[in-house]
């Protein structure tokens, strides 16, 4: 790193500058440093980071201002820790602080200005203070069921025990580590961390159902704890084939914007019930994660291994900034060959082909096909009321590679006329063709719909429609619950005779903190009637469920439907007799079932949207589009 940094070679030198610029880096860094680091696990965290930076920055630059604010931040919490962490977010997430605390001391070590007791003390925080709880959480979770916590909370914590083991010196400990990555119980250790094996090449991230963001914090935590292990000639990049080689190419895939029809996935659940039906939207395409670089480096260059979407990852971002729970800057730190990691890895995107344009109630939804060759970063959209122009930017980005955008700042009315341009290191690309959309207004509701306010807790705002985007509902209502022995909600509805399918999609709902929102079938609309519904809500408004009221003034029964379910969702309850089932998904053609019961409705039934908010003082808006009811 010394030596490219000083001739200026690139990448190495293009991090080199951002790492100067991080505020994390600079001497003037201060610390603080508490008896508990469970106070707050995020700015132990932080100082870590400074800690590292620094010490990164003496280590290339020689300036011994940054080697003292690395000692004075490791100091602080040294002479400052005389407790086992503990908080709100401990067990388990302490072990990021730990982990990086550990890496950053092993780097310092070298520096002569850091005394001999004050390293002591900081080893002996280590081993009294930390190290008691990372081996307590992999040992028995906090008390709770085995599969309870995901990858990343045992990654950190394997990663603390082996980092913790170089810097003490501690074959024990460093062994302990090693062990519980290859053979431990939870979800941290590799082969539950990457629980299904497609191919040598490919293998699902165990949190692939929940969220992009901690699928690669878990891919990054485990890439960490393998490169220190490898530096001390303990190959566990390689366990098991390669193993995290096949979970990394998997989230690469994933946040490339591959569609879902090219990237398997399988159901996963844990003890906890966290049932995952379908590879998760949320997050997909943030490429702003510096954990690629030293994944690519390893396997595919001083290896030699295919490694085609890491390797397409880590071009797009290129050069590695830091991040809050990586240390980041790997085109620095990772970097072997200049010719295997050029900067810019490639000329301008190509013109984004296939945009469509579709204009909704008070928006207008724009899809073009993912960059043929992965080299776009983001794109730049924009936006004219003339087919010829003049054409305005009204979004742009650099950091996702997901092809769509969402107008909201239009008028109902106008046509739009739009064209997207895609954006890399190395510059802007071409605009695509032109296409136009029109928004429209909400008005009154159709024939035979009625909007009717249910129970004496709900306030029913009201309700409109329009024929955009395949027909959109608005609903607005305040207070409310849905559930238990009768119901209180706004109901738009309109009378069915006999068996149904009955599908929409919910594109926006603003959550107060306990709504429901979603599908449901009423026998009357008296508040305890029979009644299926199919709802999104609890668990910060991300859990779905199936209810169903068998009985007048019975309590609604629940199933449970995907646990992480992010907008925009579809929805379906389809009838068959007296079977009612429900159905969710995330494009509206793979459905999974929520759950069905045998719920002995009328056979000419209410279907239709309920709301409720669980506030008498917040009102909602929600929007439902691809709105279907076929007899």
């Amino acid at each position: 790193m010394r030596t490219n940094v000083l001739a200026g070679n690139h990448p190495w030198i293009d991090d080199w500058q951002q790492l100067l610029r991080d505020p994390q880096a600079q001497s003037n860094w201060k610390p603080a440093a508490q008896a508990n680091l469970g106070v707050s696990r995020q700015r132990a965290d932080r100082d870590a980071h400074a800690a590292y930076l620094n010490a990164l920055r003496w280590a290339i630059s020689g300036d011994t201002n940054n080697a003292e604010c690395a000692v004075r931040i490791c100091n602080a919490w040294s002479s400052s820790v005389d407790q086992i962490p503990h908080g709100a977010d401990i067990p388990g997430l302490s072990g990021i602080p730990i982990f990086d605390f550990a890496m950053a001391g092993e780097l310092l070590r070298i520096y002569p200005g850091w005394q001999a007791k004050d390293f002591n003390a900081f080893t002996n925080m280590m081993v009294k203070y930390f190290y008691p709880q990372c081996h307590g959480f992999l040992s028995n979770h906090a008390g709770r069921c085995i599969s309870y916590f995901w990858a990343n909370w045992d990654a950190c914590n394997i990663g603390a025990l082996i980092a913790m083991g170089v810097l003490c010196d501690s074959t024990n400990i460093f062994n302990e580590g090693v062990e519980y990555f290859k053979h431990g119980q939870g979800n941290g250790a590799i082969s539950n961390a990457v629980p299904f094996l497609y191919s040598e090449n490919c293998g699902q991230w165990q949190e692939s159902g929940r969220d992009q963001a901690h699928a690669q914090l878990g891919v990054g935590l485990l890439g960490s704890a393998c490169q220190v292990a490898w530096n001390q000639g303990v190959d566990l990049f390689g366990y098991a084939n390669n193993r995290l080689l096949a979970g990394a190419e998997y989230v690469a895939k994933c946040n490339l914007s591959y569609p879902a029809s090219e990237i398997p996935y399988t159901f996963y659940n844990n003890c906890a019930d966290a049932r995952q039906f379908n590879l998760t939207i949320n997050g997909r395409g943030r490429i702003g994660w510096p954990v690629w670089e030293l994944i690519y480096n390893h396997y595919a260059v001083l290896r030699g291994l295919p490694a085609p979407y890491t390797k397409k990852m880590t071009e797009l971002v290129r050069p590695e900034l830091g991040s809050w729970d990586h240390f980041g800057y790997g085109t620095l730190t990772f970097t072997l060959r200049a010719d295997a990691s050029p900067l810019p890895p490639h000329p301008v995107p190509p013109i984004p082909g296939g945009l469509t344009a579709t204009g909704g109630v008070s928006r207008v939804f724009l899809r073009w096909e993912k960059s043929p060759d992965d080299s776009a970063q983001g794109y730049v959209v924009q936006r004219a009321t003339r087919a010829r122009g003049p054409f305005v930017p009204v979004a742009a980005w650099n950091n996702n590679t997901d092809p769509q955008y969402t107008d909201t700042t239009v008028s109902n009315g106008t046509v739009y006329y739009y064209t997207v341009a895609a954006t890399n290191q190395a510059g802007l690309g071409g605009n695509s063709k032109v296409v136009a959309a029109q928004p429209l207004a909400a008005g009154t509701l159709p024939p035979g719909w009625t909007c009717s306010t249910i129970g004496k807790t709900a306030k029913g705002v009201g309700a409109t429609y329009s024929a955009a985007s395949g027909n959109t509902f608005v609903t607005e209502v305040t207070g409310g619950d849905i559930g238990g022995k009768s119901d209180s909600l706004t109901f738009v509805h309109r009378n069915v005779t006999n068996d149904f399918v009955f599908i929409a999609r919910l594109i926006e709902a603003k959550w107060t903190g306990r709504d429901k929102v979603g599908l449901m079938v009423r026998d009357s609309l008296k508040p305890e009637a029979k009644a299926v519904a199919l709802t999104l809500g609890e668990i910060g408004g991300r859990q779905c469920r199936f209810g169903a009221r068998s009985e007048t003034s019975a309590k609604m029964n629940w199933q449970p439907g995907c646990d992480y379910t992010w907008l925009p969702v579809w929805f379906k309850i389809e009838r068959k007799g007296d079977t009612f089932t429900g159905y969710q998904s995330v494009d509206g053609t793979n459905w999974f079932k929520a759950g069905s019961a045998e719920a002995v409705l009328s056979t000419s039934c209410s279907v239709g949207f309920a709301v409720s908010t669980g506030s008498a003082e917040k009102s909602i808006s929600n929007v439902f589009d691809h709105v279907s009811l076929d007899p």
